[in-house]
C-alpha cells in the first residue's frame, strides 16, 4: 500500500499472495504473555521467569481477501518454584512444537527440574498440571492476535479500494463429476498387474510463481495439506505429505515452470514409484497446470486421479481461493 491514501492498484481486491514475516512480533508476544505467569496450590508456588528463545517460522499471508496465519514454533522457557517446606526449585519448560493447526489440548510440554528430589518433584508437578495449562490458554488466541497486529500490513481495507478497478470473481464451469473413490491413504497393496499413465489439466487463478511456491514451499503446503509438510525446493531431496501417505523425491525443478517428482502412495507395492511431471503455463489471469503421471499401478488409477483432484487441487483452491472446486 502506498502513502497519501492511494492503494496499490496491482493488488486491488487483495487478489495476489502477500506475505509478512511475523517472527519478531511472535517472539515479543510470547514473552509478554508467558513471563510472570504464576500457579499456586497446596502451599506450592511456581512462576515462569524467562522465555529464553522462540525459534521457527511465523508468517501471515493474504490471498484473494483471505488472511492466513502459518507458524511452526519451538518455545524454550525457565521457571522457578517453592514448596511449603521452604525448598526451592528451578528448571526448564519447552514446547517443542506449536503449529497453526495445534489445538490447545494437544500442546506438548517438556518440563525438567534442575535438582531432582522428592521435594522438587512436587514443584515440577505443579508446573506440569497448573502452570503449563495457563500458558496454553495464552497461546489459544495466537492466530487471532497475529491477524489483529499484522493483518493491515498485507491486506488492503475495503474503504481504500474506492476509485480503483475491481477484479471479477472467477467461476469456471465444473467438470463432469467423477465416480472415483477418494482418500489419500486409500487403495490396496499387491502385485502391479500393469502400469498406466494419468494426465490432468487444472486451471488455478494465480500466477505461475504463486502456484510453484504453493506446491513446494513448506509453509504454504502445510496450509492445504492441513498438517506437517516435509518438502523443500531442492533437487534430490525427499518429500513426505499427508503423514507419510504420499512420499517421493524431487527430481527436477524449473522455477515457476516445471516440477518433476518420483511419487508414490503408501498403499502401492513396496519400492514402486511413479514419475510425475507438473508443467505450469502462465495465462493472462490464471495458470494452467498440466500433470502427467507415468507408471501408475493400473489398479490404483482411479484412486490416484481422485487424490490429485481432492487432496491437491481442491484443497489448494479452497485454502487460497485459486478458483472453483473441481
Amino acid at each position: 500500500m502506498s502513502q497519501n491514501g492511494v492503494t496499490n492498484w496491482k493488488n486491488v481486491n487483495n487478489w495476489h499472495w502477500v506475505e509478512k514475516n511475523c517472527m519478531p512480533w511472535a517472539s515479543e508476544f510470547i514473552k509478554t504473555q508467558f513471563v510472570d505467569q504464576t500457579a499456586e496450590k497446596g502451599g506450592v508456588k511456581a512462576t515462569l521467569t524467562e522465555v529464553v528463545a522462540v525459534n521457527g517460522d511465523v508468517n501471515i499471508n493474504q490471498r484473494k481477501g483471505k488472511l492466513i496465519t502459518i507458524y511452526d514454533l519451538e518455545i524454550n522457557a525457565k521457571w522457578k518454584g517453592e514448596g511449603p517446606d521452604g525448598v526451592s526449585a528451578s528448571g526448564k519448560l519447552i514446547i517443542p512444537e506449536f503449529m497453526h493447526d495445534t489445538d490447545e489440548d494437544d500442546i506438548v510440554y517438556d518440563i525438567t527440574v534442575d535438582d531432582e528430589s522428592k521435594q522438587t518433584e512436587k514443584i515440577r508437578e505443579l508446573v506440569r498440571k497448573e502452570l503449563a495449562p495457563k500458558l496454553g490458554k495464552q497461546l489459544a488466541g495466537f492466530s487471532k492476535k497475529m491477524i489483529e497486529a499484522n493483518g493491515k500490513d498485507v491486506h488492503i481495507a475495503p474503504e481504500e479500494m474506492k476509485g480503483h478497478p475491481v477484479l471479477q470473481t472467477y467461476s469456471p464451469k465444473p467438470p463432469a463429476p467423477s465416480n472415483a473413490s477418494s482418500g489419500a491413504s486409500q487403495g490396496k497393496a499387491g502385485v502391479l498387474g500393469g502400469l498406466t499413465t494419468i494426465t490432468q489439466k487444472v486451471e488455478l487463478v494465480a500466477s505461475a510463481s504463486d502456484v510453484y511456491e504453493t506446491l513446494l514451499d513448506p509453509q504454504r503446503v502445510r496450509v492445504w495439506t492441513r498438517g506437517r509438510a516435509d518438502i523443500t525446493k531442492e533437487v534430490g531431496k525427499p518429500f513426505n505429505l499427508f503423514e507419510g501417505n504420499i512420499t517421493g523425491t524431487i527430481e527436477e525443478l524449473v522455477p515457476n515452470k516445471k516440477v518433476v517428482q518420483k511419487w508414490r502412495l503408501k498403499s502401492w507395492p513396496a519400492g514402486h514409484h511413479s514419475l510425475v511431471t507438473i508443467d505450469l503455463q502462465q495465462g493472462d489471469d490464471s495458470t494452467t497446470v498440466h500433470v502427467t503421471q507415468k507408471e501408475v499401478p493400473i489398479g490404483e488409477k482411479d484412486v490416484t486421479e481422485n487424490n490429485w483432484k481432492n487432496y491437491y487441487w481442491n484443497s489448494i483452491k479452497q485454502a487460497f481461493g485459486y478458483g472453483a472446486l473441481i
